[in-house]
């Protein structure tokens, strides 16, 4: 199976201005993330025909650089805001139509973070649902299973999907860690959906092929999309690039999607066809 004739969407990768951010940011890139240069990473990898802008953590709900991006290449890109229950109707449906079709909840070692069960966030993530949005959680390693156990709290009957970030940051307990058993009993709910991605955000010995097969078997092979986590900000390493290559191609690879499969149906529906489902992409 030749990958680098495949299409191909990477489901998360980052734009910036250099030296952007919020005045509480820790952290501003000296350099610009700009669409070219991440064209640029993916041609080697495959047919590029999408991807998914997400907004990084130091543009706070800033989003101007993300709709922009969705703008200098409409339909072929989509996007995954940061937003507050501040945010108007008339701003997320500009976002919808600019082609927005989720938020992100950065609780990385938030110890706020229960705040999502409050009125103002239930109240959004119901608005978010109307406009057939998902909600996106991104955690530290070992956090996942209590904050997802949260956030399906606060969703209650809200029927928004929820995206796992980065393979879902499981900690020492691996495959056992309790994200798992909390994803699985969230499907009696919504949808779940796992991003394979980033794996140099994993703990030092983590075995990512074994983290994503554990991840089809839990929520299924129609719910794993890959992305890159371009420019990779604070583990900017030519190395990544390597990872990149390495992730995107592992669907390609005989039995990658376990005894029995199609091999090429697996490789199609991880590289874009369910990034088409979610995003709404029309190839």
């Amino acid at each position: 199976m030749m990958r680098s004739a495949m299409p191909l969407v990477d489901c998360h990768f980052h734009l910036f201005d250099a030296g952007a951010g919020m005045p509480s940011a820790r952290y501003r890139p000296a350099y610009a993330a700009r669409i070219e240069d991440w064209q640029l990473l993916l041609a080697p990898m495959g047919e590029p025909c999408g991807g998914v802008v997400v907004q990084t953590s130091f543009l706070g709900t800033d989003n101007s650089a993300l709709l922009a991006a969705l703008q200098a290449l409409p339909g072929r890109l989509r996007g995954v805001a940061v937003v507050d229950p501040s945010v108007s109707d008339e701003a997320l449906a500009d976002m919808s139509a600019a082609g927005v079709r989720g938020i992100r909840l950065n609780l990385f070692d938030d110890p706020d973070w229960a705040r999502i069960g409050t009125a103002p966030w239930r109240a959004l993530f119901a608005r978010v649902a109307a406009l057939g949005w998902h909600v996106e959680l991104h955690t530290g390693n070992g956090q996942g299973g209590a904050l997802l156990a949260g956030l399906d709290a606060a969703l209650g009957h809200c029927p928004a999907p929820v995206v796992l970030d980065h393979f879902g940051r499981p900690g020492e307990d691996g495959l056992r860690d309790a994200v798992f058993d909390v994803a699985a009993r969230m499907l009696a709910r919504r949808q779940v959906w796992v991003k394979l991605s980033a794996p140099y955000r994993l703990l030092p010995g983590a075995d990512w092929r074994a983290l994503a097969r554990a991840w089809g078997r839990t929520v299924g092979h129609d719910r794993l999309l890959l992305g890159s986590d371009w420019p990779w900000t604070n583990h900017e390493s030519a190395a990544r690039a390597d990872e990149c290559a390495a992730l995107f191609g592992w669907p390609c690879e005989p039995g990658a999607g376990g005894e029995g499969s199609d091999d090429r149906g697996f490789a199609e529906s991880l590289r874009w066809r369910n990034a088409a489902a979610l995003y709404g992409f029309d190839f």
